[in-house]
């Protein structure tokens, strides 16, 4: 049976197409999973084995990026997005801002206006794999640079206390070029038990195939 994925669709999402063909190239089987069919129970966000919150610009970024859509799985959804902490959550771009501010990655943590001031892009941009994170997401990526799309606004991260959080980094920009002003060039993280894995650009955009499923692959391997 193929491992199942949740992919959470907002108001403003626009990275679903990419996101679902991702996962179905490495054997999952993805469904759109519309918030509006999950706040009236018709559908559920818990009822896959992967949960992925995908890029956009969720209830039009008011009031900062993902913070509407996290304040619902704070609050109408806690219970569902809480069990979906027990498996391999993936935000991208506006999912990891909705994933972080819904707290998946613990307190002392934040994504703010890019150091530029203005929205961003650069179809290559060149990360580099945070060695020593044995978060499946991660597997066999140790210390590789990978290049892939940087297509954002809000994506500055800033953090209190690496040492003592309940995050690891897991990507670097390469090179120290700090695209966003992101403190100390990250570029993504994960949970402390490497479950929850969220990260600004867009690897389901990437030219190359092995880049573009890379991710994807080993989330689905670790549901299998």
């Amino acid at each position: 049976m193929k491992p199942t994925v949740n992919v959470l669709y907002l108001p403003g999402t626009n990275c679903q197409d990419e996101t679902l063909r991702a996962f179905r190239d490495v054997g999952a089987e993805p469904r759109l999973r519309f918030v509006a069919d999950v706040l009236d129970g018709s559908e559920r966000l818990d009822d896959a084995d992967i949960l992925c919150i995908p890029g956009g610009f969720s209830f039009g970024d008011h009031l900062g990026g993902g913070s509407v859509a996290s304040l619902l799985l704070k609050t109408r959804l806690a219970d569902q997005f809480k069990a979906c902490l027990t498996r391999p959550v993936l935000g991208i771009c506006n999912g990891f801002q909705i994933a972080l501010r819904a707290g998946c990655f613990g307190e002392g943590v934040a994504l703010k206006v890019n150091a530029a001031g203005t929205f961003r892009n650069e179809p290559h941009a060149r990360h580099v794999v945070e060695p020593g994170n044995e978060s499946p997401w991660l597997t066999g990526l140790s210390g590789q640079t990978l290049a892939f799309p940087f297509a954002h606004g809000e994506g500055r991260f800033s953090h209190l206390d690496e040492a003592t959080s309940a995050w690891r980094p897991a990507l670097r920009y390469a090179d120290g070029s700090e695209l966003d002003g992101s403190q100390g060039g990250i570029a993504g993280i994960t949970s402390a038990d490497g479950l929850a894995f969220g990260l600004m650009n867009h690897p389901e955009r990437a030219m190359d195939d092995e880049i573009r499923l890379a991710f994807f692959e080993n989330g689905v391997r670790a549901a299998a």
